[in-house]
């Protein structure tokens, strides 16, 4: 049976959460029962753009202090690693103002960049997956516009270099078709422990345009499948509601039967948010499929840039998959005869200056 560990933590002071996240793994077996003596470890966070760690954007340094300490007591040598969204070129000033490269210096953890790969089916993998003993991923608690939510199994996904990440999204902008790259993608990197920091999670239009919300939580698991699918309950869904759940469990890669899974430490039912704000897209997603598919074709979500607050970083076009977007002095905008709406800018820009606007039966079906 799998298991997944629920432990309250209430904020990100530094010895509190150590005590959750020792607690959590303690749950689960212990960093014993995963880490020896002399092996190389593995640690990958969620970095997904150059944010400071209260804007609850990217995996919050504490977390992974913790975690690395925790990880050296056993014996086990640390890198820190992580492929943000974009073209990767602003690793360094995301490592800095993240908190990891502060972390790394203090707890003398080696931070490493994804840049060099291996190819798996074809995926361009980082050759750090394939060096190390074990792997600990240590996704952020978000909504996501794509996959409903972001969480153990996607965050996987920061394994893969490069622009490869957004040509899937172009091949797979609908949430089915990237369910099956994401759930590809973890086969091959399959972490031997997913730690999830939800103690400051993201609601509404994630994964970095959302608002902020208190969970109080941190999961543990080897079963990062099982812990999703207890996220999905958190956040007051059935796993079944999550393409990406259903698409791992389908290939054997974890558990998504709540019965099935032993759920320990803090009751969960403490922690479900009935009003816990999903995406603006989720509502198409969770949809019986037979009423998706008439509605599909009129419903439409388009990315809208904001340019009072863009700052002409060019992320957002660099990123896009389709070449749709065009950034200038005075003007900015999106060709939408070619967007295939993955909402790649929408998730890479740090500015929050990419809104999701819904079409009018959009507004009327879900007000």
């Amino acid at each position: 049976m799998a298991k997944v560990s629920i432990v309250r933590c209430q904020d990100y002071d530094s010895s509190k959460v150590f005590e959750a996240v020792k607690r959590s793994v303690d749950l689960v077996g212990g960093m014993g029962e995963y880490v020896k003596p002399g092996m190389k470890v593995l640690i990958k966070p969620n970095l997904l753009s150059d944010r400071k760690p209260e804007d609850g954007v990217d995996t919050h340094p504490e977390v992974v202090r913790a975690i690395v300490k925790l990880v050296k007591a056993s014996g086990g040598t640390v890198m820190i690693g992580d492929s943000p969204g974009g073209y990767g070129k602003n690793i360094d000033e995301i490592f800095e103002s993240s908190g990891m490269k502060l972390v790394a210096e203090e707890e003398g953890a080696e931070l490493v960049k994804f840049t060099n790969s291996r190819f798996v089916d074809n995926i361009p993998v980082a050759r750090q997956i394939f060096e190390v003993d074990r792997i600990i991923s240590v996704p952020k608690l978000k909504t996501h516009c794509v996959t409903v939510i972001t969480a153990g199994i996607k965050n996987v996904f920061g394994a893969v270099t490069g622009l490869y990440k957004a040509s899937c999204h172009s091949k797979a902008p609908k949430e089915e078709d990237l369910a099956k790259i994401l759930a590809k993608v973890y086969s091959i990197v399959r972490p031997h422990l997913t730690i999830l920091d939800g103690i400051v999670a993201m609601e509404g239009d994630g994964p970095s345009s959302g608002t902020l919300r208190k969970m109080d939580l941190v999961m543990a698991s080897a079963d990062a499948v099982a812990m999703d699918s207890c996220v999905a309950r958190v956040v007051g869904l059935e796993p079944g509601d999550i393409r990406l759940i259903t698409e791992a469990h389908s290939n054997g890669l974890g558990e998504m039967d709540l019965k099935k899974i032993e759920i320990v430490g803090d009751d969960i039912g403490s922690f479900v948010a009935k009003d816990f704000k999903l995406p603006q897209t989720a509502p198409l997603k969770i949809l019986p499929r037979a009423l998706l598919n008439s509605l599909a074709a009129l419903v439409k979500f388009n990315p809208v840039i904001n340019a009072a607050l863009c700052a002409r970083c060019n992320l957002c076009k660099v990123t896009c998959p389709v070449s749709c977007i065009t950034i200038e002095e005075r003007s900015c905008s999106i060709d939408y005869a070619k967007c295939v709406r993955c909402m790649c800018c929408h998730e890479v820009c740090p500015y929050r200056a990419i809104d999701i606007k819904r079409n009018f039966l959009a507004k009327v079906i879900w007000g």
